[in-house]
């Protein structure tokens, strides 16, 4: 990611593009969801430089290019390391829990871990932690967030939903057509 000033910018300026000439997934096109979208990237930028600076990241543009497959070098594999309260509400296609991770995790040594939670925080740390443990991983840069802006469903219960739990009010990042569910 050295030589991208912003994937996440880059996301929202392709596909912003391909929703202008009429294909692709359309991006919200007001000025508000356009400033949402940089306060995702901005903040997680913040976290990585502080928190996790030496963990490398993976755009969503990235991993939606690669199709789950391994682009990689390796068989990529979604880990939500939300909490289950959050997992319940919805997670992202193909991705297990960070639970069903643990229980199983030397199955998925060979494997190209990429956590992600709402914005990347707490995956950035875990990310961090499975490096450290010998496992290549990267983490999923603005997260559910991100996917969300890039105009991505989510999976509750085997089927498509624009719910996402997003930790908390300051966390309501979404763009219009999510729906966000918060802890009260």
């Amino acid at each position: 990611m050295a030589g991208l000033r912003s994937p996440l910018r880059l996301l929202a300026v392709g596909l912003a593009l391909l929703a202008v000439v009429g294909c692709g997934p359309r991006l919200p096109s007001d000025a508000a969801d356009a400033q949402l979208a940089a306060e995702v990237e901005r903040r997680y930028a913040a976290f990585r430089r502080r928190l996790f600076p030496a963990v490398p990241d993976l755009s969503v543009a990235d991993w939606l290019a690669a199709g789950g497959s391994e682009a990689f070098g390796r068989q990529p594999l979604l880990v939500d390391v939300r909490a289950p309260h959050e997992q319940a509400v919805s997670m992202l296609p193909g991705a297990i829990s960070r639970q069903a991770f643990e229980q199983h995790r030397e199955r998925y040594r060979d494997n190209l871990v990429v956590p992600y939670c709402t914005i990347g925080l707490r995956s950035g740390l875990y990310a961090q932690q499975l490096i450290a443990e010998g496992f290549a991983a990267r983490n999923l840069a603005g997260s559910v967030l991100a996917w969300a802006h890039a105009g991505q469903s989510f999976e509750s219960a085997g089927r498509s939903t624009r719910r996402v739990h997003v930790y908390g009010a300051d966390w309501n990042l979404l763009p219009r057509g999510y729906e966000p569910v918060l802890d009260r």
